[in-house]
Parts: structure tokens; C-alpha cells; sequence
């Protein structure tokens, strides 16, 4: 009688452990993806796309957010979104993430100047974006062809190339989400292309997330100085400067998308 109730539980914990352990089913309709061989770059990626639950019952036209490092954090982004559309009521995004098919390029593309941490593509990765990416996002999906429109999320290097965005190619996005962004790279350059783009661009309407870790202490005052330059200088910007207490460079991360995303979508 034991070994028998012995052999039903181990039964009953192998049929819960085998449905609970079940992955959630992704309904293909709404993922999508493409390789994308760029001439400006050289360099190959997947383009991966997480179309709007709503997407193919309406003939809505959708703001995009492209996404940075997608490998990591493109998921998170997704659910955040969808998440936080449904909380707020309102629509949600077309969230475009850029994925590398073979290697890391991110020190390649997202650096804006050569230095021993960088080889300084950014300005042949922006132009993939500008002239090869967006156009075919916009031609293929319901994607409006605005810039006050289009979001860039990016973390580290990635939200380096954010800031890079910003201040040296302001046409393109108008907004912006940059996620412990390292502008500390070849001396705070990019916080010199501000300075030299701030006559042209300080009228520009554009929304500004810098969100990073508490304990991020090499990464703070150039942040801060970024932020408070758009708050003295950027009457059209909506701006916002976040700290999440306690939290590194990584761990920092998931919070900072919660926060930059749900401030994008009260604000947009």
C-alpha cells in the first residue's frame, strides 16, 4: 500500500511538473522576422518584429520602437509594452528588435568614434537604419512614417547609440529611451556632439528617458549632465532622469525598460 501511494505521488508530481514546465505558445501571426544583409555596414542581421495583439483586426497606422541588443532584452520589451498599452489604455507599439546572425558587432556598430573599446560604426550603422531598415519596416508593416513616431531603446553601448542618435541625427527618431547609456566612451564625446548640435537642434520636440543604476557611479554625472542640459536647454523636450536604487549596470536593466516605457507611453 505505501510503494503504491509512493508511485501516485511521484505520478501526480511528474504530470504537474511536465504542464507547468510548458512553454507559453507564441502565436506566429504577430512575430515576424527577416535577414537583413546591410551594404552599409557589411554586416548581416535578423530583424525580429512583435506586431500588436490588435494588429490584424484594425487598420490602425502603429508607432515603432526599434530595440537595441534585441537578443537580450527584446522580449522584455515586448511584454512591457503590450503590458503597459493595456494598463494605460492605449496603443500599443510595433517593436522592431536588430539581431546580429553570426557574431557581436555592438562595439562595432554602436561606438561613434575608433578607440581600444570601439571600432566607431555608428554613423554606417544609423545609415543602415535610415536607409535600409526603416523604409522597409514602413513599407511592409502598418508603421507610421513619422519621426515624433519612431522610438530607440538601447542599454549600454546601445543607449551610447541612443545619445549618438540624438544629438549627431535628430531627423530620425523622436524618441528616445537610452538605458545606462555610456557616454563616458572617448572622453564624453557624445556630450560634446551636444554641445555642436544644440543651436540646431534645441527647438526639436523630442521625448528623453536616461535611466540607469543607483550604483552606477561612473556612469551618473555625464547622464546627469546630459539630462540637465535638455532641461536648461531643450524647450520642446520632454525629459526624464531616473535612478533605480541599489541596482548595477545589469541589474538595473529590466527596471529602467519598465520605467522608460511606461513614461514613453504617458507622454508620447
Amino acid at each position: 500500500m505505501i510503494i503504491k501511494k509512493l508511485l501516485y505521488f511521484l505520478f501526480i508530481t511528474l504530470i504537474v511538473g511536465f504542464f507547468g514546465c510548458k512553454k507559453e505558445v507564441v502565436n506566429p501571426d504577430f512575430i515576424k522576422s527577416f535577414n537583413l544583409s546591410s551594404k552599409e555596414t557589411g554586416i548581416d542581421y535578423t530583424i525580429s518584429i512583435k506586431l500588436p495583439e490588435d494588429y490584424h483586426t484594425s487598420s490602425e497606422i502603429y508607432h515603432t520602437m526599434y530595440v537595441l541588443d534585441a537578443e537580450q532584452v527584446e522580449e522584455y520589451v515586448s511584454k512591457v509594452c503590450e503590458k503597459t498599452s493595456k494598463e494605460l489604455n492605449t496603443q500599443n507599439v510595433i517593436v522592431i528588435g536588430i539581431k546580429y546572425q553570426k557574431g557581436n558587432y555592438r562595439d562595432t556598430d554602436y561606438t561613434p568614434t575608433p578607440t581600444d573599446h570601439g571600432k566607431g560604426g555608428s554613423t554606417k550603422f544609423l545609415n543602415f537604419i535610415q536607409k535600409e531598415l526603416i523604409p522597409r519596416i514602413e513599407s511592409e508593416f502598418r508603421a507610421a512614417p513619422a519621426r515624433n513616431k519612431r522610438t530607440i531603446l538601447g542599454h549600454s553601448f546601445g543607449g551610447l547609440f541612443g545619445a549618438f542618435a540624438l544629438t549627431k541625427h535628430n531627423d530620425l527618431f523622436g524618441n528616445y529611451l537610452l538605458l545606462s547609456p555610456s557616454l563616458f566612451y572617448d572622453n564624453s564625446i557624445v556630450l560634446q556632439y551636444e554641445k555642436e548640435a544644440r543651436p540646431i537642434i534645441k527647438r526639436n520636440s523630442q521625448l528623453v528617458v536616461i535611466s540607469l543604476g543607483g550604483t552606477e557611479k561612473g556612469l551618473i554625472p555625464g547622464n546627469d549632465y546630459l539630462h540637465q542640459h535638455l532641461k536648461s536647454f531643450y524647450t520642446n523636450t520632454t525629459s526624464y532622469f531616473h535612478l533605480v536604487p541599489g541596482k548595477g549596470h545589469i541589474a538595473s536593466r529590466n527596471p529602467s525598460i519598465e520605467k522608460a516605457i511606461k513614461f514613453y507611453f504617458k507622454n508620447r
